[in-house]
């Protein structure tokens, strides 16, 4: 599913610096936060929560978190589910790719509805948005085609490694993304070097390197090729949006999301049907599973409409935290319903895997010691 990279858009530029965007994306992003009134007594619950967070936000938290991790791993089992039901007939992740990256269309209708229902009037909402596509129509056209691409390499490799890994080790290792994004940030972005956030990326590498050498999946190394592949383009991805884009605003994200659907709609068609004409890869109309497809794409949409509005009404770390949950969630689905044995190499490599991802999104300038001896 579109899910291995949905993280992806906003969530997606959302963990270049967990940290240090906490405080912009709750300043930029207040125009979209829902409005409050504290009540009497209510002053007691802020002090309970996050920086004086209000009661209803910090249940809102809780819910997109959980909706967050849902999403991702029942996306996961589906897209898995539809590459295992009947390989001789069916295996087709570029058609995969193709059909869950068409549903992202209906992002910016979506949006302008959720505006339009605050009040805002679909011109207001449009002009501002349109400002992603950098005011002339071949700007806009060639930042869609450069993402596409990136967006297309990290689904399109994360989908057909699930034909050869497990669910769990692929989400395990596309969970080294925010490592690798908090490294090419430093380079390229010139993001502030965090020592915890450099052992983050030795724990990521190790953990990969553990999986890898789990006798059960050592047999599929293109999986673990594949697995490792994605999270690079989704890496390359986020940095460049926000390298081109810095802090953009849900509208924006939302119109950017539909105009790559769009030309997804019709580019991605082109080797989709290439692939299958010439039996690269199995796609029989009568064997497809289209309710799994339909469900794999409903939840990927699910998943980025989550991040994107998430990050729009909270802020990057509650995103963060339920991708940090949909990571055991999917071990535990695989140990019980797929056959795969606990081995001490997947438990320390999955382990390793989630420390680094706990160093990367951990809020450092939250924590008066962090900031006592310069990590924040």
């Amino acid at each position: 599913s579109s899910t291995g990279i949905m993280g992806l858009e906003s969530g997606k530029e959302s963990q270049l610096e967990a940290d240090a965007l906490i405080e912009s994306s709750m300043t930029k992003s207040c125009k979209y936060s829902l409005p409050h009134c504290p009540a009497k007594g209510e002053e007691e619950t802020e002090k309970s929560g996050e920086e004086g967070i209000p009661r209803r936000n910090l249940i809102l938290s809780l819910v997109v978190i959980i909706g967050v991790a849902i999403a991702w791993v029942s996306s996961t089992r589906f897209s898995k589910s539809a590459l295992v039901i009947d390989p001789t007939k069916f295996n087709a992740p570029y058609f995969m790719l193709w059909w869950n990256t068409n549903w992202m269309i209906t992002c910016f209708p979506v949006f302008l509805l959720y505006n339009r229902l605050r009040g805002v009037k679909v011109e207001e909402s449009y002009d501002e948005s349109a400002l992603v596509l950098g005011g002339r129509l071949s700007i806009g056209l060639t930042r869609v085609a450069l993402f596409l691409f990136l967006w297309s390499a990290a689904n399109y490799t994360y989908l057909k490694a699930l034909a050869f890994v497990s669910a769990s080790v692929a989400t395990s290792i596309q969970a080294c993304n925010v490592s690798i994004v908090w490294l090419m940030a430093m380079l390229l972005l010139k993001d502030r070097f965090v020592p915890p956030k450099l052992l983050a990326v030795f724990l990521a590498i190790g953990g990969v390197v553990l999986i890898s050498l789990d006798k059960e999946i050592r047999a599929s190394w293109i999986g673990i090729i594949l697995s490792t592949l994605s999270p690079i383009f989704a890496a390359i991805y986020k940095v460049m949006f926000k390298w081109i884009f810095g802090d953009a605003t849900l509208g924006q994200v939302s119109l950017f999301m539909t105009c790559l659907g769009l030309m997804n709609l019709v580019i991605n068609a082109i080797p989709a049907l290439l692939l299958v004409i010439f039996e690269v890869e199995k796609m029989e109309v009568a064997a497809v599973p289209w309710l799994v497809l339909v469900g794999s794409g409903v939840l990927g949409l699910l998943f980025n409409f989550l991040i994107n509005f998430g990050i729009a009404l909270l802020h990057p770390l509650v995103i963060s935290v339920g991708m940090l949950v949909g990571l055991p969630c999917n071990t535990v689905i695989d140990i019980l319903f797929s056959s795969v044995s606990p081995t001490p190499f997947f438990i320390s490599g999955s382990v390793c895997i989630f420390l680094s991802f706990i160093l990367v999104v951990f809020p450092y300038s939250l924590v008066p010691i962090c900031k006592k001896i310069g990590l924040a």
